[in-house]
């Protein structure tokens, strides 16, 4: 597999795109109006506590509290590279308490950020944890010679009282380097410690590292093909940090120089216009329909104009194996978090919904987040879940439709004129009455409704005035009295 990370810049905003053999996979933008504290360490003041969610809520000096689980688990902000699961020891706390605590995920809407108690730090092959002792390794380095010999180094190297997590890039460092890392992070750490001593929540002793250093960082791994970036400013940046913390990766790091803009190049744009469509095709002939709602994901898997050839069972697996690849693309390219449901086609073989559920699998551990299966029902429906700490693309790229309050729907032509019906029934009798809309809808009135708006206007004595308004809003009827002024929306 090439994997191909792409930074391109335009005045102050980065956009980040990586490309698996050519196909778009993830892609992050940061801008000056996205606030963002994942990884950020405050001394924060404890503000309530509430027995019932088992949580306090905490002022770290921005605009809403946040939210700070007491369970006795390690929240991660390392997006599920390098967990593991251990029971932590919990301080018990009180109104009024001052302390340390790290931003987890990014607050959405209404909700605050949330917190956790461990704090982290990341280097560029170990991250230092603290409130435990524990050894972990990337559960990514799949082999065991390695592991072993990894987690021997860091025995000999770990700080008494802290944690250490491995890395994946890790693999093949030697001792030295390790070693040289970790005493990074251990004096980044006193040096807060030093800084917390001296201040009064809330404020902010850490914030993570630079967008692109921090991504180049956590990303920069064997698997890399390249780095190609098409600013020469942060092309020196990433390349002082490579030759710095990561030489044997220096020739990767590359400039595009081009006329024809990076992201043309590899049609990234391409790749986001389709990625982002409610109705994705397959391979083929089949396609898959992804709909949001605030409690969850839905994947409908359709069979379509399947291209091949064989019995329904064939058509079945193939169309599922496709949705399969695509669904674990799409949950990571859109970053949607909670709950996702999978509806495959119905099949009849045990071995092909093993196939199926297999090839799942395989395609979510290319994911860094962390994502949970819980197995297939009788009905073809798969459930599995995924943790997001930031916000979700389609947060950052769209905005809220104002016309169809983000259902992705606007009231059919046939309903607004049904709906004008109804209210000019329930009128007075000799009534002066002006209908605005957009032309189409006007349209529309005057032909095929004409015959029963004439009736309905014959019957009440009503004089009713069209007039198209290019500024209202599509599926939008205004009805107005013209003696009194009074507006009606009707076709809201």
């Amino acid at each position: 597999m090439k994997k191909k990370i792409l930074i391109s810049i335009l005045l102050d905003e980065y956009r980040i795109a990586v490309m698996e053999d050519g196909v778009l996979v993830e892609f992050y933008i940061e801008r000056p109006d996205l606030v963002k504290r994942v990884g950020n360490i405050y001394r924060g003041k404890i503000l309530s506590i509430n027995p019932e969610l088992n949580a306090a809520f905490v002022d770290i000096g921005v605009e809403r509290s946040a939210f700070l689980p007491l369970s006795r688990e390690r929240e991660d902000i390392l997006e599920g590279e390098e967990i593991f699961e251990e029971q932590l020891e919990v301080r018990k706390l009180s109104k009024d308490d001052e302390i340390l605590v790290q931003v987890t995920k990014e607050g959405v809407g209404t909700k605050g950020a949330r917190l956790t108690q461990y704090c982290s730090l990341p280097g560029r092959y170990l991250v230092l944890m603290t409130g435990t002792k524990h050894i972990g390794v990337s559960r990514k380095i799949v082999n065991l010679r390695e592991k072993y010999r990894l987690k021997k180094i860091v025995k000999e190297i770990q700080p008494p009282n802290f944690g250490v997590i491995v890395r994946t890039v890790a693999q093949g460092v030697e001792m030295g380097e390790l070693k040289r890392d970790i005493e990074i992070l251990l004096k980044m750490w006193r040096r807060l410690e030093r800084i917390a001593g001296n201040k009064t929540a809330p404020v902010l002793l850490y914030k993570e590292t630079d967008f692109i250093t921090a991504f180049v960082r956590d990303n920069l791994a064997p698997d890399t093909d390249s780095i190609i970036m098409d600013s020469k400013k942060a092309y020196k940046q990433v390349l002082n940090y490579v030759k710095k913390f990561a030489p044997n990766y220096h020739s990767r790091i590359k400039l595009h120089d081009s006329p024809i803009p990076l992201f043309d190049v590899y049609k990234v744009n391409d790749w986001l216009k389709k990625s982002f469509r409610r109705k994705i095709k397959l391979p083929s002939g089949g396609y898959i329909v992804i709909e949001e709602t605030e409690a969850l994901v839905a994947v409908d898997v359709n069979s379509g104009s399947f291209k091949g050839r064989g019995d329904a069972e064939v058509m079945s697996l193939t169309t599922n194996l496709e949705a399969a690849k695509e669904v674990a693309r799409q949950v990571r390219l859109r970053d949607k978090g909670g709950v996702i449901v999978i509806d495959f086609i119905d099949m009849q073989e045990a071995s092909n919904k093993r196939k199926v559920m297999n090839t799942l699998k395989k395609e979510l551990k290319k994911d860094k987040s962390k994502t949970r299966i819980y197995g297939m029902s009788k009905l073809g429906l798969v459930q599995f879940t995924r943790k997001r700490s930031r916000l979700s693309l389609t947060q950052i790229l769209f905005d809220y439709c104002p016309v169809c309050e983000g259902t992705g729907h606007i009231p059919s032509i046939q309903d607004i004129a049904s709906r004008l019906e109804q209210h000019l029934l329930s009128l007075p009798r000799r009534k002066h009455m002006r209908v605005g809309a957009k032309g189409y809808i006007i349209s529309y009135l005057k032909t095929a409704e004409w015959i029963k708006l004439r009736k309905i206007m014959r019957m009440n004595r009503i004089q009713v005035d069209f007039e198209p308004d290019p500024n209202l809003n599509y599926g939008e009827l205004i009805l107005t009295d013209v003696d009194t002024g009074k507006q009606y929306n009707v076709g809201r």
